[in-house]
């Protein structure tokens, strides 16, 4: 299984197995994403066995990752026919005609945290001086 390398901070992400390797970015406002040959689809797919609207990704009311059927087309996750609605998890790999592609989970950027850091770090500072000089004071 390969891993996904570092994206920008998306949500999700998939990775063509087959044919030129690249990549597809899910960003928050795309959903539902909608893959297959037609031009309203996020990401077309112009391989063979891939119909006009094959499936789409969306979020399910708990925020999970499902693949919903848009036709009769046949869809593999992860070498077994997928259900009507199939959730997604991460590296499942998913097959839409001739094309492998892979699902990985967006990668996570962290918030920077400095100057709450830095004001947690000035407090304690504080409460440590006036522990001080009230000891001293007392003794």
């Amino acid at each position: 299984m390969q891993t996904p390398e570092t994206s920008p901070p998306c949500l999700a992400q998939l990775q063509f197995l087959t044919g030129q390797p690249h990549r597809h970015y899910i960003w928050p406002n795309e959903f539902p994403v909608r893959l297959g040959r037609g031009s309203d689809c996020a990401l077309r797919i112009e391989e063979e066995g891939v119909w006009e609207h094959h499936v789409a990704i969306k979020l399910d009311d708990e925020n999970r990752f499902q693949l919903m059927r848009l036709s009769d087309a046949s869809v593999m996750v992860n070498g077994e026919p997928m259900t009507e609605f199939q959730p997604l998890a991460n590296g499942d790999v998913l097959a839409l005609g001739s094309v492998k592609l892979q699902f990985w989970l967006g990668t996570v950027q962290q918030q920077r945290l400095s100057t709450r850091e830095a004001a947690v770090w000035a407090l304690l500072a504080a409460v440590t001086a006036v522990q001080v000089c009230l000891l001293l004071w007392l003794w």
